[in-house]
């Protein structure tokens, strides 16, 4: 079994995000001793592994976005490929594509 990067990434950042929210309200409430940063660590810990797991499912089950054919040749390719009967603004430059 590979080792899950997604997991192992989106984990800690959502229980970053969990704590720092419960220290940033605790310390706008005028709390500031070493409880609050103890209770932060446990909300951050609840709140965070279980959000962090579900958006890392979701980020592996959802399908990826399609691609425009080539958007650095044709600067509006992506408005097209939303948007098919969007009517083309300018011709492209004649040297506009060439490497």
């Amino acid at each position: 079994m590979a080792f899950p990067y997604l997991r192992s990434t989106i984990v800690p950042i959502a229980v970053g995000c969990f704590a720092g929210a419960a220290i940033i309200a605790g310390l706008t409430a005028g709390l500031y001793g070493w409880q609050l940063f103890a209770a932060a660590a446990i909300i951050g810990l609840a709140a965070g592994i279980p959000a962090g797991l579900w958006s890392a499912r979701r980020m592996r089950e959802t399908d990826p976005l399609p691609r425009p054919e080539s958007p650095t040749m044709d600067p509006s390719a992506a408005a097209r490929e939303v948007d098919p009967r969007r009517a083309e603004p300018y011709p492209p430059a004649p040297d506009q594509g060439k490497a």
